[in-house]
């Protein structure tokens, strides 16, 4: 009698609990602890508006460990791609070379700074930004590029800076779901100009919320100190005359509490050996998923250390008879796997994009007066990226702690959904 499939009444193939992440160890408890006692002799445990304490004790870290002279903590991964374009030198009208598949809030800064994002198509194998098509996006109204180490890969950077340096822009780095990957020997975020960051909900450390702008660039620094952070940093860390014209209180307040930065930089320590777990787990996964029909382990360069903070293989449903991948991620789902499509739909195909309906409204940026051209978004501008959300796209967060067991459980669904995939339901 052949075996039932979940989404048709049928046993689950899952059935132990997933690990929760984040977890929360006692030596994170004991240090918001000791901070908070601290706080009875030194406030900036509580309050983060003149910087220092434990800010610049995670910041100093933070540097030491990417490699980098300079690191500004802020509230959010996205506070700190804002403040790393502008910093960077993107103004109203400027336009920003990005991928389209990504989370919005790659491109969301862009927008905030007044910039035009311009889409290059994305690598089939890394699902980063692929330099060919970057180069042939350029303009002479090109001000940046932003590149995502997206699920933890790190994107190609030699060839991205051997275009930057050749046309005299900006890379900024997008290491949100990267932190701690490194790319031929060294770390994410100290390759580009800038290098962002977040440690807030799920990633590979976290802090609660929180995230870091980093840079080798000592004016690229200070302007995000300028527009990011309270007068009481700005007036004793601006070395530049011309920025320390306009200290003032009319930035952005981007800094992170006290006690996300206690968390995170005690969990700063154990990043590598976390990363090195989830390495292990992706491999055996990739092994056990090796040669399911329909279904492509996630490619890793030779030459990087990705750090899985999604794990996304590629769905082929022609192999499954043209088994849609809506209907094959219900099955799954059904057997208990925490399967999901992640971009879904490429950023410039979405609403926003297509109408100019942006939230400072009137069409701006893209209808500004300091747009030199217009710029539309057109489907088929990145055939790689929309074929990847159209029929390929599957993710699924990866446990950090070893589990053998319920991998073998999710790898069984896997098995199970393709050898029954006539029960699904096409309509």
């Amino acid at each position: 009698m052949a075996e039932k499939l979940a989404i048709n009444g049928g046993e689950k193939a899952v059935t132990m609990n997933y690990p929760l992440w984040p977890q929360v160890e006692k030596e994170d408890i004991d240090a918001v602890v000791a901070a908070l006692n601290k706080v009875k002799e030194d406030t900036r445990y509580l309050t983060a508006a003149g910087g220092g304490g434990p800010l610049k004790d995670f910041e100093e870290d933070f540097a030491k460990f990417l490699g980098v002279e300079h690191v500004i903590l802020t509230n959010s991964g996205t506070a700190a791609l804002h403040i790393g374009i502008m910093a960077a030198g993107v103004q109203a009208g400027d336009e920003v070379i990005v991928s389209p598949y990504t989370w919005g809030q790659t491109v969301g800064p862009i927008l905030h700074q007044n910039g035009i994002p311009v889409f290059a198509d994305i690598d089939p194998k890394s699902y980063n930004l692929d330099p060919q098509s970057v180069e042939s996006k350029i303009t002479p109204y090109t001000k940046a590029i932003v590149v995502v180490h997206l699920y933890g890969h790190p994107t190609d950077m030699d060839p991205i800076m051997e275009i930057a340096d050749k046309h005299g822009i900006k890379v900024v780095e997008d290491c949100a779901q990267a932190d701690g990957a490194i790319y031929k020997g060294r770390r994410v975020g100290s390759l580009g100009h800038v290098g962002c960051f977040s440690v807030g909900d799920g990633k590979n450390i976290v802090g609660g919320e929180g995230g870091a702008m980093a840079t080798n660039d000592r004016h690229i620094f200070e302007k995000g100190v300028l527009m990011g952070l309270h007068p009481a940093v700005q007036e004793p860390t601006l070395t530049d005359p011309v920025l320390r014209n306009y200290i003032d209180n009319l930035g952005y307040t981007y800094r992170i509490h006290p006690l996300a930065a206690v968390i995170v930089r005690n969990q700063l320590k154990h990043i590598d050996e976390w990363n090195g777990v989830r390495r292990e787990n992706a491999t055996y996964l990739s092994k056990g998923l090796g040669g399911v029909p329909g279904v492509r382990p996630p490619y890793v360069s030779p030459d990087v250390k990705h750090v899985f903070h999604q794990y996304s293989p590629s769905y082929f449903g022609e192999e499954l008879g043209g088994l849609p991948k809506g209907k094959f991620i219900e099955a799954l789902q059904a057997e208990g796997v925490r399967l999901f499509a992640y971009v879904k739909v490429p950023i410039y195909l979405r609403r926003r994009h297509q109408e100019h309906h942006f939230f400072y409204g009137k069409g701006c940026p893209w209808s500004c007066g300091h747009a030199a051209r217009e710029v539309v978004y057109r489907k088929g501008d990145c055939p790689v990226a929309e074929e990847r959300c159209e029929k390929r796209e599957l993710n699924m967060s990866i446990p950090m702690v070893p589990s053998r067991e319920l991998f073998d459980q999710i790898i069984e669904a896997f098995r199970k959904v393709t050898r029954n995939a006539d029960q699904i339901k096409r309509d």
